[in-house]
């Protein structure tokens, strides 16, 4: 079982709330006995990023809307760490805080980041530092949609944040500059126990030889679920593997496709994909606690 980082020690209204270290096994008893709340454990991960050493940001809200009271902040800048290294949490996620929130229904979590020049880097593959900007993220932030959510008085979810660098660090054109667009995947699941595990493998065609990829795109791997899209992996055009770690234990339908890496939106229709003999669009994969499930994907191309 994967251990769980803590973003620090919070006092609120004279109570001491002390993150938990080991996934497995914490529960929200204590929290959920005040009238009309539950409690919301927001935890951030990552997947890796290639070229990129380090990816920092400083997160300074985060908020969920409420289908009847609107926006609600869940986490300020009071109470997140001032920089948060992205790439370090592929194998290590963080425990922002399990603050309380009323019970009702709720259906997109906010997450904000420090526009201000400096707040948001990146380290590169020769250890040079490159300031990122962020197109109005201390404004409207990344709006994630999770889906119609519940939170019941006395019970205790999770939103998993899944921060996807490579996804989200840009060069703009000529310039280059180095752009932050968030993409970020959400899930929200009932309780405190989360049990991850790891999909990796290769994406090759008939040949062996791994998948040409044009240089206005890239080629991903999605997980996805019913409520969309909830962790990628870049697929390495040298040798076409992908790794994505720290994925939420449980089923998912596997896609490759091509996307704009500008927005990882879909260039094309999802790639055919042959698999034990039988051509489908789709894989349906199921991923136990601290499985590693390796993948050999052959795309066929013609």
């Amino acid at each position: 079982m994967q251990q769980l980082r803590r973003s620090r020690l919070i006092w609120s209204v004279g109570v001491l709330v002390v993150f938990a270290f080991v996934l497995m096994g914490c529960s929200g008893d204590g929290d959920g006995d005040l009238e009309g709340t539950g409690t919301a454990r927001v935890v951030l991960t990552d997947a890796p990023m290639s070229d990129v050493q380090e990816v920092h940001v400083h997160i300074t809200r985060v908020e969920v809307v409420s289908s009847g009271e609107g926006v609600r902040t869940l986490l300020t800048d009071a109470d997140i760490p001032d920089d948060i290294e992205l790439i370090a949490l592929a194998q290590d996620p963080l425990l922002l805080g399990q603050p309380l929130i009323p019970a009702g229904q709720y259906t997109q979590v906010r997450l904000i980041l420090d526009a201000a020049p400096g707040a948001n880097y990146i380290i590169d593959g020769d250890g040079v530092r490159h300031d990122l900007t962020v197109p109005s993220g201390s404004q409207t932030g990344a709006k994630l949609v999770t889906g119609e959510f519940t939170i019941n008085e006395g019970e205790v979810v999770t939103i998993l944040l899944d921060f996807h660098a490579a996804a989200s660090v840009h060069q703009a054109g000529a310039s280059g500059q180095s752009i932050m667009r968030p993409t970020i995947f959400a899930s929200v699941l009932s309780g405190s126990d989360l049990s991850f595990g790891t999909v990796r493998g290769t994406v090759l065609d008939e040949a062996g030889d791994p998948l040409p990829v044009p240089t206005d795109e890239v080629l991903g791997v999605f997980l996805d679920t019913t409520f969309g899209s909830v962790a990628v992996a870049e697929v390495d055009p040298e040798d076409g593997s992908f790794e994505v770690p720290a994925v939420l234990a449980g089923e998912y339908d596997l896609r490759v496709r091509y996307a704009d890496p500008d927005d990882w939106e879909p260039i094309s229709s999802p790639l055919d994909m042959l698999v034990g003999g039988d051509i489908q669009q789709f894989i349906t994969i199921d991923l136990d606690d601290d499985e590693v499930l390796n993948l050999s994907i052959v795309v066929d191309l013609t």
